[in-house]
């Protein structure tokens, strides 16, 4: 850019975008008036520390440029109101940005940030965030205390631990919230995320349906007036999935499901699903998948039958030893006919509920029963692990 370009050194807006520009035009920073400046579509890959003597700008637009830093800089704008920084390159967020009292909106997305500092949470006045396609995989949670925050955006985050209901405790002006993400790889990513990220546009509603389901305790944070959660608790049974081959169903799968049934006579209170729950018109993969999702133990009713499933051996098994391996789902073997048990890769390190030398068709009647009060036994140690 040419001074020549620049009418008056008290022009309040300037609009650069899609420039070619690789760097920030020194002229600028001559420009005490500027209140708006647009930066948008160029190459620049760092912001000057000069930045901070535009100390009127109001609005700043940084997006789809090469930026790897966030620079503190920026924090020293106290008039800002808006900033949009997204399609760059940057990895990390400066503590300073508490200092951006007058911020409303703040666009991050498309980015590599892993994580939100503390100091991001007294943006008392931020209306608008868009932190979507980036790499949290935990839901930050200073956004919890932006407590005038009505619309935001977490679309395309690969998010393994999302408290939901925090969200509508504490963020009680938020009106939109947009998830919608297409997810190849879904083994790792929170269940109540992946809920609200099947919903195109505003996904408010659900967010609201999904808290229901929890009982929420707050407290007040030492550091702050506002309410930060202490605990949730999810008011929805434990579930307790089945899996198992359809040719065990008839002689097995209503033993073990009897005896589950006697639990809950007991005030064992849960829930235990299988496919036979699978309402015709249902998407079976999908109600599985949630069903998976759901649950804090899983039986396996193990035969040559099982292990030859290839929806079992393709899907359900890599789900359950992920689930197992990242939330800490109990998997519960039980051997029901001689197989190949002990050469099942992941399955085999599992302690089984009985012997596989000894699988339960070779037994007697007597045997099988308590093998089978066993299993409950176990799932009831489960269950009260889990209150």
């Amino acid at each position: 850019m040419e001074k020549a370009f620049i009418k008056s050194k008290n022009i309040t807006k300037l609009d650069l975008s899609n420039s070619g520009l690789k760097e920030f035009p020194k002229e600028i920073f001559e420009l005490k008036n500027l209140r708006k400046l647009n930066l948008s579509n160029n190459n620049i890959k760092a912001i000057p520390k000069e930045i901070s003597n535009l100390k009127l700008l109001e609005v700043l637009d940084l997006s789809n440029n090469r930026i790897t830093n966030f620079y503190a800089k920026i924090c020293e704008l106290k008039k800002l109101k808006s900033l949009n920084l997204n399609n760059n390159k940057i990895s990390s967020i400066p503590k300073q940005i508490s200092n951006l009292k007058k911020l409303r909106n703040l666009s991050i997305a498309n980015n590599k940030i892993t994580a939100l500092p503390e100091e991001f949470s007294c943006l008392d006045n931020l209306n608008s965030l868009n932190i979507s396609k980036n790499l949290l995989t935990e839901f930050p949670n200073p956004i919890y205390f932006l407590k005038n925050i009505e619309s935001l955006w977490i679309t395309n985050l690969p998010i393994k631990k999302f408290n939901i209901p925090f969200i509508t405790e504490n963020l009680k002006k938020l009106k939109s919230i947009f998830a919608y993400t297409f997810i190849i790889d879904k083994s790792n990513i929170d269940y109540d995320y992946l809920e609200i990220s099947k919903i195109k546009g505003n996904c408010i509603d659900k967010v609201k349906e999904i808290s229901s389901n929890y009982k929420i305790r707050t407290y007040s944070s030492p550091a702050s007036s506002n309410k930060m959660i202490a605990s949730i608790e999810k008011t929805e049974k434990p579930m307790i999935f089945i899996s198992y081959s359809h040719k065990d169903k008839k002689d097995w799968l209503s033993k073990v499901q009897t005896h589950l049934k006697v639990l809950n006579h007991q005030n064992i209170d849960f829930d235990f699903w299988d496919d036979t729950r699978i309402k015709a018109g249902q998407k079976w993969k999908e109600e599985i998948e949630k069903a998976l999702n759901r649950s804090i133990a899983a039986i396996l009713i193990i035969s040559t039958d099982f292990l030859a499933s290839d929806f079992v051996q393709k899907k359900e098994i890599p789900q359950l030893l992920n689930s197992a391996n990242e939330k800490g789902t109990k998997l519960i073997s039980l051997i029901i006919k001689p197989c190949r048990f002990k050469n099942q890769i992941g399955l085999n390190d599992l302690q089984a509920i009985n012997d596989p030398d000894n699988s339960l068709i070779n037994l007697s009647e007597g045997k099988q029963e308590e093998i089978l009060v066993k299993l409950t036994d176990r799932i009831e140690e489960i269950i009260l692990e889990n209150r």
